[in-house]
């Protein structure tokens, strides 16, 4: 192993040599996020590798914080600017640049791992990294040495990861590889292009394919597309005799684009799937793995006691997915026309041997249970594309009418949320079915199980979990915004010492959740000095806000954190996840190849802020139909004298606010108009400003590069109006005054004499002053009205009255009334 060990100085260099190309990339497509570019994308486990990281507002790196354990930063440094600039689609420029030393632990898990930087002032958007269990080389594709024929093809040993380049040739870039083989042994190729992009936007250029050549060219594998990776390559073949063979890396369409790969060349197996897809939790369970070229085998696979997907590697660079479950396994009979299953819960197991197969489980059920029934194939890797059919089953044995019958299904069917572009993320459950079933009847049921896709055989694989349906709320940062760009203004979770942050939390409910009860939210995994503050969730709600609090004395640093909605009747049993999920190479509409989809969250103490800001509890209710006008102030650190932003992130729902609204420079008192709509629901609700440094080079949506703090919440009561105002269908003619008599319906007292204004008056009408005053013993109150010979002819509808009441020392404003007014011709 020592001959192959990583030479930092080399990967160095060859990380500034690639970012630099990259960065050009970027620019074609290039958003608004800290991070545009990571080099290396890969490194062995047990090294320590150096790491460049290019973006912008990245000078004050201070920690980096991974998602999963086995890669800890050991050093960070700025680096000098890039002399060449890349400007961005919402302003700004991709100019900074910092460097790092990462130590990979010796037994770090495969794979991709995604990472935030805290800096001084800000957490950023998300960057991924990978790690693989081969010794790294790059590619060496300069002058003489291109590597594009089989004369040329770089030399490199067996158990390797090549770090390559597609370049932007006019006539297409082709890599070879040559690699040492023996007769019989196993060769397996793995290309990640799309797995390891972190570009934004994209397309095709991400899309690569493989060939296995023998030493005389002749093709003895070859991939482009597949179930286990998608649109990156997998091929693994037998050697026929000993020698060389070549590894041929090349874009399935052409397209004129600089982009990295990396190419894993083992003699590692290479199962595609096993069978059964899982087992009950906590038990070792006999496997057979399939779709090597070696054969079938047989092996014990140790599945882990928390329950769901799991990964499963033996000694490939990227694992297959197999399911732990709290149930029992019934493995299909295929000698039987159907397999009877003793009792439900239980995972059925299975596979699609032809295309005309349909297998069918012959299960005993109750009518009033409730059951979800899940399919797993397609999301585990196995190639069909399954339609699951519930049907009864009569007297005689015969199959009934079909109760349920489904193919896809959608992301939230799966209890997957945040990626709802119309390619579902690249996510391949959006294949599998996922229903909710309530059997109509006591008796036998049959579940079966086709493929619509015509790929049945030896790797198609299945597995049904059919458990009683689990009442569930998910937690999720809703975090992309244009495009599905991530959008670090809503979702970032970023609090200065001695200050607060608040962020809008998603609640989807789980698939068949009956809750309906009120939720209380509880962080696990805060920062000493670091607080939530939610209120509770009322029922019924989806989106909720939650604030985040730091003590003065809390230690500038970032934490993994998760939150749980957990039901106030500690008797309920509730099932909740954290979820934030990350798309990358979109396309314009929001059709997204990969995301990166992430279980918790991190939470970054930063330095304090130059300011804070206070909004004083509302002195008065506000109405249906009102305006309601709230002082705030900014407390500024001295010598902090620059413009600052305010908005509401959070409102509820019926409630209006003014857009973003810039305080100057120096000034500390602004005033949030808050309007009510006549349907909002009544009662207390939270309200919450947040404030923001202003930058004029970024976009101030996605807030990159700003310094953020939220106000203390406060409860801002929604109330009945003060009056009900209704009117008859009225008319008056050019050249006439007249009467327009509104009646009126006291709902919320008020003291002393309100105002009275009509709105919405055509042209040409007018009224005739004095305006009326409106009082708590007032029944109905009247305009003198007067059209002149221009007033416009015919009827107006939508004239209402704006009521100005003067409590707890503003004037509060209530709209009411819906007329009718007609503009006749002068007789």
């Amino acid at each position: 192993m020592a001959k192959w060990r990583l030479n930092v100085r080399t990967v160095g260099l060859f990380s500034t040599i690639l970012v630099l190309v990259n960065t050009a990339t970027v620019a074609a497509g290039a958003m608004l996020l800290h991070i545009a570019s990571t080099m290396p994308r890969v490194a062995q486990r047990g090294t320590t590798v150096e790491v460049t990281i290019q973006g912008i507002c990245l000078k004050d790196a201070q920690e980096i914080v991974f998602y999963r354990p086995g890669i800890r930063a050991v050093k960070i440094e700025a680096l000098p600017n890039l002399p060449h600039p890349i400007g961005l689609m919402h302003g700004g420029r991709i100019e900074e640049q910092i460097r790092c030393q990462w130590e990979i632990a010796a037994d770090c898990e495969p794979g991709e791992y995604p990472f935030r930087i805290r800096t001084k002032t800000e957490l950023t958007s998300l960057g991924t990294f990978h790690v693989s269990p081969f010794p790294c080389l790059d590619e060496n594709e300069t002058g003489e040495k291109a590597n594009d024929t089989l004369a040329t093809a770089m030399d490199v040993p067996l158990n390797v990861t090549v770090r390559g380049r597609m370049g932007p040739s006019a006539r297409g870039d082709v890599d070879l590889y040559r690699v040492p083989v023996t007769a019989g042994q196993r060769l397996s190729v793995e290309v990640d292009s799309v797995r390891i992009a972190d570009t934004h936007y994209g397309g095709s250029e991400n899309d690569l394919a493989v060939r296995i050549l023998d030493d005389a060219g002749k093709e003895l594998a070859a991939n482009d597309d597949n179930p286990l990776h998608l649109q990156d390559p997998v091929a693994s073949v037998k050697i026929p005799r000993d020698g060389f063979a070549y590894v041929e890396v090349q874009r399935s369409l052409f397209v004129p684009h600089d982009k990295v790969y990396t190419v894993h060349i083992g003699a590692n197996a290479r199962p595609l799937v096993a069978y059964p897809l899982g087992g009950p939790a906590g038990t070792t369970q006999s496997v057979t793995l399939l779709g090597d070229p070696l054969g079938e085998s047989v092996g014990k696979i140790a599945i882990p006691t928390t329950t769901g997907s799991f990964a499963f590697f033996g000694d490939a660079p990227s694992a297959i997915s197999l399911r732990s479950s709290p149930y029992p396994n019934v493995l299909e009979d295929p000698m039987a026309a159907e397999t009877r299953v003793e009792r439900l819960p239980a995972a059925l197991n299975g596979r699609i041997d032809r295309r005309d197969d349909v297998d069918a489980f012959r299960v005993p059920v109750k009518s009033g249970e409730r059951y979800r029934v899940r399919v797993y194939a397609a999301a585990l890797g196995s190639p069909i594309d399954p339609k699951l059919v519930i049907r009864s089953v009569n007297a005689n044995g015969e199959a009934g009418p079909v109760e349920i019958e489904q193919d896809d299904c959608r992301l939230p069917d799966r209890d997957i949320f945040g990626t709802s572009f119309r390619s579902g993320g690249g996510l391949k459950e959006i294949l599998d079915p996922s229903v909710i079933w309530e059997p109509k009847a006591d008796g036998d049921y049959r579940i079966e199980i086709e493929d619509t896709s015509g790929s049945a055989g030896p790797t198609a694989v299945y597995r049904i979990e059919v458990e009683p349906v689990i009442n569930a709320v998910h937690t999720l940062l809703a975090s992309t915004a244009f495009d599905w760009e991530e959008c670090m203004r809503t979702s970032a979770l970023t609090v200065p010492q001695g200050n607060r942050w608040t962020v809008n939390l998603s609640l989807p409910q789980g698939l068949g959740n009956n809750y309906r009860g009120e939720l209380d939210l509880v962080a696990h995994g805060l920062q000493d000095g670091v607080r939530l503050i939610a209120g509770r969730v009322p029922a019924g709600r989806t989106l909720w806000p939650i604030q985040f609090e730091a003590d003065a004395a809390a230690r500038p640093s970032a934490s993994l954190i998760s939150i749980e909605a957990k039901p106030v009747d500690a008797q309920e049993k509730l099932e909740s996840r954290s979820q934030q999920a990350i798309p990358f190479i979109n396309h314009s509409g929001g059709d997204a190849w990969r995301t990166v989809r992430l279980d918790g969250f991190v939470l970054a103490v930063t330095e304090p802020a130059p300011f804070h800001v206070e909004i004083s509890p509302p002195p008065a209710a506000l109405v249906r139909g009102g305006e309601l006008a709230i002082p705030l102030k900014i407390h500024r650190r001295s010598g902090f004298n620059e413009p600052v932003e305010f908005q509401c992130d959070w409102v509820s729902p019926g409630v209006s606010v003014q857009p973003a609204t810039l305080i100057p420079a120096g000034e500390t008192d602004a005033v949030l108009r808050v309007t009510s709509e006549l349907n909002a629901p009544l009662g207390k609700c939270p309200l919450v400003v947040s404030v923001s440094t202003v930058r004029d080079d970024l976009d101030a949506y996605l807030g990159t590069g700003r310094i953020r703090v939220s106000s203390a919440m406060v409860d801002l009561t929604i109330a009945e109006p003060f009056v009900e105002l209704a009117s008859q269908p009225e008319s008056v003619r050019r050249g006439e005054r007249k009467r327009y008599v509104w009646s009126v319906k006291h709902k919320s007292p008020f003291a002393g004499q309100a105002q009275v204004k009509l709105l919405g008056l055509p042209k040409g009408v007018a009224v005739i002053d004095p305006q009326p005053l409106l009082n708590s013993e007032s029944q109905e109150i009247a305009f003198e009205i007067e059209a002149t010979e221009e007033a416009l002819l015919g009827s107006v509808r939508g004239v209402s009255c704006e009521i100005r009441v003067q409590a707890a020392g503003q004037e509060i404003r209530q709209r009411a009334g819906n007329g009718t007014l007609r503009i006749d011709p002068k007789l």
